[in-house]
């Protein structure tokens, strides 16, 4: 039996089986089948096989598992969209104007059906000026704060959370496109709105970043929050966006990514997902991205052994003045005391100086571990 680390290249290959038009006669064993969730394809794989006409040849075992898959993705996206539709239509009425990015946006603009593209949350970027207002309209609608660490620089982002119909939604806030400060200004919600497009399935005021943002986001993202991950699902995000771009788009691909010193970032992406899907990259493209330098700050990110002390000498080289990197050590070291709390399933003020403790000799170790396993 084929195993699930040696599964991603048949996966895809079976992804890809629709649009190719080359016959597929094989079948799906347990192990793709637990490949696919694990790569978060399960749904794709399960349209893959109906579009291929190679359902009916499964075995019976097989069939159920991602029929149930694919039931529950589309009862899950089906409670989403609800929650979604009315949060868009609660920030317009309060004045505000965020942005869906990432897997929500994705999902309704790029795939076939939504439901095709699993994701835990709903991202949304705001302006700056925005934040205080749009925490308050979710707390008006019964969302909950997520504890987690804050402050000025070692967050750009707050998670708000609700129940509904008995399961967990969650609501991504973000003024900032990632955490990490090298990656954090490569695209400002100011430039993203310009270009901003409609997103009608989500209500009239829903908009979403445009494709070649989108492009630039799923690139950066995939290594900024995930360190160079090779989920298939990102790199199916990748081949996706990458087969909408125009011969112009390409030019702004380059242009932008050039300019905000995300060659090498961008070049990875493109060229693990032409290598999985055959994403039709033009190749004056890849020649043009592959002559990133050393020189790229992000280019940390793409190291196979990369630590969380590596991001952390990454942020405090990006923000320079030892008065700020001061702040964002303090800020890693002392988070809030409600977080602390939380954490430790606490709610005794007088514990927090030994919780502090604990939790930095705790974690030091793991700064020096490396983020992905060989």
């Amino acid at each position: 039996m084929v195993g699930i680390q040696e599964t991603p290249g048949t996966l895809a290959a079976i992804l890809n089986v629709p649009r190719s038009g080359e016959p597929w006669t094989g079948t799906v064993s347990d192990a793709l089948v637990a490949a696919a969730r694990q790569h978060d394809v399960g749904p794709l794989l399960y349209r893959a096989l109906h579009d291929a006409g190679a359902w009916e040849r499964q075995p019976t075992e097989i069939r159920d598992r991602l029929a149930k898959l694919a039931a529950e993705a589309v009862l899950f996206d089906e409670l989403r969209m609800v929650t979604d539709r009315s949060v868009v239509a609660a920030l317009a009425a309060a004045g505000l104007t965020p942005l869906i990015f990432k897997g929500a946006a994705l999902a309704h603009r790029h795939y076939p059906e939504p439901w095709l593209r699993p994701r835990v949350d709903t991202d949304l970027l705001f302006s700056e000026g925005e934040r205080s207002e749009a925490g308050a309209v979710f707390e008006q609608m019964g969302f909950t704060l997520v504890p987690r660490p804050t402050g000025e620089h070692v967050t750009h982002q707050c998670t708000y959370t609700r129940v509904v119909h008995g399961m967990r939604t969650e609501i991504d806030v973000h003024w900032k496109i990632a955490d990490p400060q090298v990656f954090a200004d490569v695209l400002s919600y100011e430039e993203l709105a310009r270009d901003a497009v409609a997103v009608p399935e989500l209500g009239a005021a829903a908009r979403s970043v445009s494709d070649v943002h989108s492009l630039i986001i799923a690139c950066t993202h995939r290594v900024a929050h995930h360190y160079d991950s090779e989920l298939l699902l990102f790199l199916y995000d990748i081949d996706l966006l990458g087969r909408r771009i125009n011969e112009a788009s390409w030019d702004r691909v380059i242009a932008l990514a050039s300019e905000r010193r995300i060659r090498g970032v961008c070049a990875r992406g493109l060229h693990v997902a032409a290598d999985l899907f055959h994403t039709p990259v033009p190749t004056r493209v890849m020649t043009a991205l592959e002559a990133a330098d050393g020189a790229e700050p992000t280019a940390a990110y793409l190291r196979r052994r990369l630590r969380r002390v590596d991001i952390l000498r990454s942020d405090l080289h990006a923000l320079g003045g030892w008065r700020v990197r001061a702040k964002l050590l303090r800020e890693h070291l002392l988070p809030p005391p409600r977080y602390i709390l939380a954490s430790y399933g606490q709610t005794r003020a007088s514990l927090l100086p030994a919780l502090y403790v604990h939790r930095i000799l705790r974690g030091a170790l793991e700064w020096f571990r490396p983020l992905r396993p060989e």
